[in-house]
């Protein structure tokens, strides 16, 4: 749980510890293990955690936010020097990776789960007021902490609150950019697409005629980023042609920005226009060597497109290139069963049940059901 003190994990380190190690190629027993470490302020152990949990899974978005904001529970005051620009010399790097890996999150998952920030920006709780409707008492939380509980539909309402009060009548473009920032992710992650879209299109607007400053909460992103954000968004709306022309045009200006090429590649899959999807995830491949799970989306795309010889190539240099991704090894044994290889079906399919964490709990029914076919 995350609350005005920090972090709090009800689990206690030793058995976090025991499910890593049970688990330990589950990205998730590892970020977890991580936050009890935190909430112990043994923030090495923390970082070697996290670390471990971004490695096995490359786009597992809460790591590199996690890692993003660590400096920033390693030194309480950051965040205030941060902000009065008196970062000391000997911080300054930490405070560079830390915006690199917190916008790294952001591009990996737009709407990636903010509740760490509990650990790092003082909470303060619950709020006795008035109600000036009801006139009686009521408990409120600013939008803000309920970002960090998770109440988005709640955070939404109370922001809108405060854009009608103090900007009514005036148009998005008056709006902090903040405000325009969180009421965007709030209806998105409820999934009032119409707001988030136009919220994000005003950042677009207001980015594109000079970069943001915002002297209260560093907003992680760029300028062409909120391009590639709304185009997610117009994604997540089922817009697919106008979020395919924005993600085209964010790769004009960033042809290193892999996500657009893999969220083109999932759009074309939906729809089924298979040479296009693999052709948009060759290009992810292509823009972002190291990560090898961008070969695992290729060969389950080839596998669907029904080119099983491709298919079987891209997942074994997926699982050349991350031995750990136990994703991997389960979608080949079933490319290889489907080309008729039982062998190796058995093969890869006896070396998922190895390696998969128990949550794969699905798969692994799968899997046993699929060995079990096998002559």
């Amino acid at each position: 749980m995350l609350g005005a003190q920090g972090l709090r994990v009800g689990v206690p380190i030793e058995e976090l510890q025991t499910r890593a190690r049970r688990d330990s190629n589950d990205a998730e027993a590892h970020y977890r293990l991580a936050l009890g470490y935190w909430s112990k302020k043994r923030f090495d152990e923390a970082e070697r955690a996290l670390r471990e949990a971004v490695v096995i899974e490359p786009r597992f978005a809460e790591g590199w936010l996690a890692l993003g904001y660590l400096p920033y529970a390693r030194r309480r005051k950051l965040m205030d020097e941060e902000r009065k620009g008196r970062v000391p010399a000997d911080w300054i790097a930490a405070l560079d990776e830390s915006y690199r890996l917190r916008r790294r999150a952001f591009l990996t998952k737009p709407l990636v789960d903010l509740q760490i920030l509990g650990a790092v920006v003082p909470m303060q709780g619950a709020v006795l007021g008035l109600d000036p409707t009801s006139r009686r008492l009521t408990f409120a939380y600013n939008p803000f902490e309920a970002f960090v509980r998770g109440d988005y539909q709640y955070a939404y309402r109370e922001l809108q609150n405060m854009v009608q009060r103090s900007f009514s009548g005036r148009g998005r473009d008056s709006v902090p950019e903040p405000l325009l920032w969180y009421r965007g992710l709030a209806a998105a992650h409820v999934g009032w697409m119409d707001s988030a879209i136009a919220d994000f299109a005003a950042l677009l607007r207001r980015a594109e005629r000079a970069e943001l400053v915002d002297s209260l909460v560093r907003i992680p992103l760029m300028t062409n980023d909120y391009r590639y954000v709304l185009a997610l968004l117009h994604q997540r709306a089922r817009r697919w042609e106008a979020a395919i022309e924005l993600y085209r045009k964010a790769l004009e200006y960033d042809v290193g920005l892999f996500m657009a090429h893999v969220q083109m590649g999932r759009i074309y899959e939906e729809r089924r226009m298979w040479d296009q999807a693999i052709a948009a995830f060759r290009l992810a491949a292509a823009t972002n060597p190291d990560d090898h799970s961008l070969l695992l989306d290729l060969g389950v795309v080839l596998r669907e497109a029904g080119q099983l010889a491709e298919a079987e190539h891209a997942l074994r240099q997926a699982m050349e290139g991350n031995p750990r991704d136990s994703r991997v090894p389960y979608h080949l044994g079933i490319v290889l069963q489907d080309s008729g290889n039982a062998a190796g079906a058995r093969a890869a399919l006896e070396r998922f049940l190895t390696l998969a964490p128990s949550r794969y709990a699905s798969q692994i029914v799968e899997a046993q059901r699929r060995l079990a076919e096998l002559p």
